[in-house]
């Protein structure tokens, strides 16, 4: 899952910033370097992954303060829910669409909202394959 979403979410940082560009200083930025190094922790070699991901896309970070957000991630690995870090990033439901993204909601529709739209989809996708499988008769 964290695989998953950590793709979404570079998915969404490069849509929001520019493909390969680093985030520029602010308290934002801090908070989004923050996000992706909780989620980078809990995978294979994630200390690696993180501290390259912060070397790419957050140099201005001095390197005592990435390493202090490494440790901190590894000691308390915070985890957000899908609405939850969809506030977190402010991705809207029409940018969540257009990305592709599953794993993080959107701030201006709720998950059961989300859930009763999906519901809605798969239904009609039912029906159409139902109605493409019937035989008619003469």
């Amino acid at each position: 899952m964290a695989a998953i979403r950590i793709a979404e979410l570079q998915r969404w940082l490069s849509d929001a910033t520019g493909a390969g560009a680093e985030i520029k200083p602010s308290p934002w930025s801090e908070s989004i370097a923050r996000i992706f190094v909780h989620h980078f922790v809990v995978l294979t070699d994630g200390n690696r992954r993180a501290a390259d991901w912060l070397a790419t896309y957050c140099p201005w970070i001095e390197t005592r303060d990435r390493e202090y957000l490494i440790t901190e991630a590894n000691h308390c690995p915070l985890k957000w829910a899908a609405d939850k870090l969809a506030w977190k990033i402010k991705l809207t439901d029409a940018k969540r669409t257009e990305l592709k993204i599953t794993t993080i909601g959107a701030v201006d529709l709720s998950r059961d909202e989300r859930r009763e739209r999906r519901r809605a989809r798969h239904a009609e996708l039912a029906r159409t394959r139902r109605a493409k499988l019937r035989v008619t008769t003469i």
